[in-house]
């Protein structure tokens, strides 16, 4: 028996979400974990104990699970191992569905919701819900534009083929350092624009429509929808905010629900987090406190809304996001104190995302883990 990461993540908002059997290596667990609004209890066994002492490990198993009906799940990077693991504890009488794709399916899939929005506005969420990464699905008629996909873009041909769309334009925030962005390809894909800020992609190895403050999109022959481009340096130099409709800011990784971008991504955090806090204090200051936020990433499935969307409106942020009520001294601190902790591959992804070449394998193995784009507080 297998589930998906879909079924499993939508199973992790029940009262009692499955158990969780992880069994990949420690450092891979320490890593990164199945997450969810229940929080599942978890277990990690390495694979390779089940094949040095198959007894010892069941009985482990057994004893995690005594007295509860539940099942497992069981977890690994691909799914091989888990489906290997689960018939040894089905032969052993224990209820076990291996996770199909492991934790690289875990990261690569996402779940389209709508945000509630004013007729003929539409717009959709799509939360990559395992890396915590969100991109958007904007349309009036049926002229759409997305911002910030990820590198799958068949899924978001496939979503505007079943809501009757036309994809006339893709958006980038800013230059994306923890995912592979799907950008470049849906414009050349569809023969449509792709537009972002000079500052992040001047030299970039592929055509882009440059953006400036205070520009307004049109997409086709039409204006689709009153968009505003706000620049808000600080967790890129080319940071930009989409204000649309005055009632919905998309910040990229300019502001989270639960925090800020983090600065020190191109190695100069006191600089751009001083440009950062300006950004959230000064530049976004006329933006009204009825604003919803729709930021780029989740810290975590707890972000969520009842309807299952990441989104607050911009009064309750500056009244609740700990970033947002710092002073500026004790900003920047924090802005230095993350320097230095990004993931290694961070760099790479960001060549790749300026049109470096990289292997399928290879961007498969770039996207392993949660995003790590917020400013840690340590």
């Amino acid at each position: 028996m297998m589930t998906t990461p879909r079924e499993l993540f939508e199973r992790l908002h029940a009262p009692d979400p499955p158990l969780i059997l992880d069994v990949r290596n420690k450092e891979e667990f320490a890593r990164w974990k199945i997450e969810g609004p229940q929080m599942p209890e978890t277990l990690n066994i390495p694979y390779f104990a089940f094949i040095e002492d198959e007894e010892a490990s069941v009985a482990k198993v057994k004893s995690w699970i005594a007295g509860r009906s539940r099942d497992v799940v069981v977890v690994c990077a691909k799914g091989d191992s888990s489906e290997f693991v689960a018939e040894i504890l089905k032969a052993h009488g224990i209820a076990s569905r291996n996770l199909s794709g492991g934790m690289v399916q875990w990261g690569r899939d996402e779940i389209f919701r709508p945000i509630p929005t004013p007729s003929p506005l539409r717009i959709w969420q799509a939360n990559r819900f395992g890396k915590g990464c969100l991109s958007y699905m904007i349309a009036r008629g049926q002229d759409a534009v997305i911002v910030d996909p990820h590198r799958q873009i068949d899924d978001y041909r496939d979503f505007a083929s079943r809501q009757g769309l036309v994809v006339r334009g893709v958006f980038d925030t800013h230059l994306h350092a923890d995912h592979v962005s799907g950008a470049p390809t849906i414009a050349r894909a569809e023969k449509i624009p792709y537009w972002g800020n000079p500052t992040d992609f001047t030299g970039a190895a592929f055509d882009f429509v440059p953006v400036q403050d205070g520009a307004r999109l049109r997409i086709g022959e039409i204006e689709l929808m009153p968009v505003e481009v706000l620049h808000s340096p600080g967790h890129t130099p080319g940071s930009t905010c989409l204000l649309v409709n005055r009632g919905y800011l998309l910040t990229g990784d300019t502001l989270f629900v639960s925090g800020v971008g983090r600065p020190d991504l191109g190695g100069h955090a006191l600089e751009w987090g001083r440009d950062l806090y300006k950004t959230i204090h000064d530049r976004l200051r006329g933006v009204g406190d009825d604003v919803q936020v729709l930021p780029a990433h989740s810290s975590g499935p707890l972000e969520q809304r009842p309807d299952g969307t990441v989104a607050a409106r911009l009064g309750d942020l500056r009244a609740k996001n700990p970033s947002m009520r710092l002073d500026e001294e004790s900003f920047l601190r924090e802005a230095e104190s993350a320097a230095g902790h990004a993931p290694v591959q961070y760099a790479r992804i960001r060549r790749v995302n300026l049109g470096d070449p990289a292997s399928a394998d290879e961007l498969i193995e770039l996207e392993l883990g949660k995003n790590e784009c917020a400013m840690s507080r340590r």
